[in-house]
C-alpha cells in the first residue's frame, strides 16, 4: 500500500512561494486522493508489493495515472525547501557542464516548465546515458517511466499554483528557484 510522507513545511507552508493554506490543500486533498485511489487500484494488478518506480513503468491507464501522481508528488515535495538552500558545488558544476551556468539552467526549466501546455510537470533527469536533459511531461507522465532517474521536478498542473498565483504562473515559476532544495537535487546526481 501507498503511504504519505507529509512535508516538513504542511503546517508553515513556504513564506514567499506558497502559502500554509495552498500546501495543506495539494497535500492533504489533492496527493492525498491519488494515494487512495492508487490503493484501490492496485488490488489485483499483479502489481501488488512491487516499488513504486515498478509499477509506473508496467502499469497503464488510472493505476498508472494515479501511482504516478503520487510519485510526482511526493518527488516535488522533496524538491523543495523553507530555508533558503546553497547550490552545492557538485550540482553547480553538473548544470554548468551540461547548461552552461546555474542561472542558464534556471531559464531553460523555467522556460520549459512555463510552456507545458495544460497540466503536467518539468523534470530535469538523469537519462540512460546519464546525462542531464530537462523534460516537458502531460498530466501523470514523468521519466521514470522511460527508465530516467529524477533529479528535479516542478509541478505545473493548475492547482499547485493558482490558490496563491491566481493568473500569475510566471511568479509562481520565478519564486519557485528560492525553495529548492539543493542538498535533495544534488542526491540525486
Amino acid at each position: 500500500m501507498f503511504t504519505m510522507e507529509h512535508p516538513a513545511y504542511l503546517k508553515t507552508g513556504l513564506p514567499g512561494f506558497l502559502t500554509q493554506h495552498a500546501v495543506e490543500i495539494h497535500v492533504t486533498k489533492h496527493h492525498q486522493a491519488y494515494i487512495d485511489t492508487a490503493n484501490k487500484l492496485i488490488v489485483g494488478s499483479g502489481l501488488e508489493g512491487k516499488s513504486i518506480e515498478e509499477v509506473i513503468q508496467k502499469a497503464q491507464g488510472p493505476l498508472f495515472n494515479n501511482v504516478a501522481q503520487h510519485f510526482n508528488h511526493s518527488f516535488f515535495w522533496k524538491c523543495l525547501s523553507a530555508e533558503k538552500v546553497a547550490v552545492p558545488a557538485k550540482v553547480a558544476d553538473a548544470l554548468t557542464k551540461e547548461f552552461g551556468s546555474v542561472e542558464k539552467f534556471q531559464e531553460t526549466f523555467t522556460a520549459k516548465a512555463s510552456t507545458v501546455f495544460g497540466s503536467g510537470w518539468c523534470y530535469l533527469y538523469k537519462n540512460k546515458e546519464g546525462k542531464l536533459e530537462i523534460g516537458q511531461y502531460s498530466n501523470a507522465a514523468n521519466p521514470v517511466k522511460d527508465g530516467h532517474k529524477p533529479v528535479l521536478t516542478v509541478d505545473t498542473w493548475e492547482h499547485a499554483w493558482y490558490i496563491d498565483y491566481e493568473n500569475r504562473k510566471a511568479e509562481y515559476f520565478k519564486n519557485f528557484w528560492d525553495h529548492v532544495n539543493w542538498e535533495f537535487i544534488a542526491s540525486n546526481l
